[in-house]
């Protein structure tokens, strides 16, 4: 808090001298306006702007390049590992067999990020934004975004300029720009055959909603609200159709470990095999959600941001699924993910929107939307659940009898 109110009084007196006609307290001001939003972000949010940053600032992708040029080579790693005491330049490119120079110009950019800490003349210490950066969900969506987004800008007016191809069709059926650029339909192609971006993305799936940020099971009180789980030793609690790592059971499990009824972890095998632990009570069930769901008459189904990823025609497929397996008195389905306002959405929100149709041909959906869908599969909203921090609500779903 003393850090952000020094930087509002600053701020207060750079303003003065600004409207006094000093051209040096302008670009002091664009400057302290910067480290005001540093200094209030926390390091997640301050990794969400730069990865999804629509910026009018031409040279938005130097900062980009920058950062994944110092996660590639472990320069940060270095840093944290110092635990605390300055590194240099020269020491950076000793260790990883880098051109001095080109440490400190890449690091000269990550320090305006606010990145490191510059604290002498090419000689950088960690910062909390630092730590952050190396865990295994930032690096995992650095390399998720960095590596196909970037590819997929350098070929975007090739794809755009093609006469042969009805560009961003809202359909698996046309050539989307994901294909153009990688030879698969959707990135779930791609995650098959790329071991690296598969675990780049499991990692990134599985910090996404942090533990500082409302948990589904927080914004849903699943805990009263599903409490009358059958009694039969067989009873199921919960589905989780397509949870990818498992994340979103664990947490629930880690918290209400002594909930009764089982839990399911359903994905495909791919992702299934790269699990190396399961928490007690979770099982793991190898399961494609375009075929029958073989789980019939569950407490609860769970799709957590699933349905984004695909048009509505899939989706509806994996609705439809769900639906057949459902006890129309008894089962609930519920559906975490964006709802779209009608008008005034959020940046990331919208950014999220353009991210799915670029890798996927998916959509963030509005609850008109979210009504259609459902309805169309003999489905009704009961009701959409929100938490004012949360950036995802939970739609609670149940089959029309």
């Amino acid at each position: 808090m003393s850090r952000i109110l020094n930087q509002l009084g600053k701020l207060e007196k750079l303003a003065a001298a600004d409207a006094a006609g000093d051209a040096r307290a302008h670009r002091q001001l664009l400057k302290g306006i910067d480290d005001l939003r540093l200094a209030v972000e926390t390091p997640a949010e301050t990794m969400s702007r730069v990865h999804f940053l629509v910026s009018i600032d031409p040279t938005q992708p130097m900062q980009n390049i920058a950062s994944r040029i110092a996660i590639e080579k472990k320069w940060l790693h270095i840093l944290v590992a110092s635990d605390g005491q300055a590194v240099t330049a020269a020491h950076i490119a000793k260790r990883t067999d880098t051109d001095e120079f080109f440490v400190t110009r890449i690091m000269r950019l990550l320090v305006c990020l606010g990145f490191v800490d510059e604290v002498g003349t090419a000689t950088y210490s960690a910062n909390e934004v630092t730590r952050f950066k190396i865990k295994d969900g930032a690096i995992g969506a650095e390399k998720h975004h960095f590596d196909l987004d970037f590819v997929m800008g350098g070929k975007l007016v090739d794809y755009m300029r093609d006469p042969n191809i009805r560009a961003f069709a809202n359909s698996l059926s046309e050539t989307t720009l994901f294909e153009y650029t990688f030879g698969t339909k959707a990135i779930f192609g791609l995650l098959e055959k790329n071991q690296e971006q598969k675990q780049s993305f499991d990692d990134y799936m599985r910090s996404r909603r942090l533990t500082m940020t409302p948990q589904w099971f927080d914004i849903y009180p699943a805990v009263t609200k599903l409490a009358n789980v059958r009694k039969d030793t067989d009873a199921i609690l919960l589905v989780d159709i397509g949870g990818g790592p498992g994340q979103e059971l664990e947490r629930f499990k880690q918290k209400y470990p002594n909930i009764p009824g089982r839990c399911v972890l359903q994905d495909l095998p791919v992702t299934l095999e790269r699990i190396q632990n399961t928490v007690e009570g979770i099982e793991a069930m190898a399961y494609d959600f375009f075929t029958p769901q073989p789980l019939k008459g569950a407490r609860a189904y769970f799709l957590r941001d699933v349905l984004h990823n695909w048009p509505d025609v899939e989706s509806r497929q994996v609705l439809s699924n769900v639906v057949e397996a459902m006890d129309a008195e008894y089962s609930t389905l519920l559906i975490d993910d964006y709802v779209l306002a009608d008008i005034n959405v959020e940046l990331r929100e919208a950014e999220m929107d353009i991210l799915m149709m670029l890798h996927t041909s998916g959509c963030e959906r509005t609850e008109a939307h979210w009504q259609a869908l459902c309805k169309s599969v003999g489905l009704e909203i009961v009701k959409i659940w929100s938490a004012g921090n949360a950036k995802e609500s939970v739609i609670e779903v149940k089959k029309i009898g």
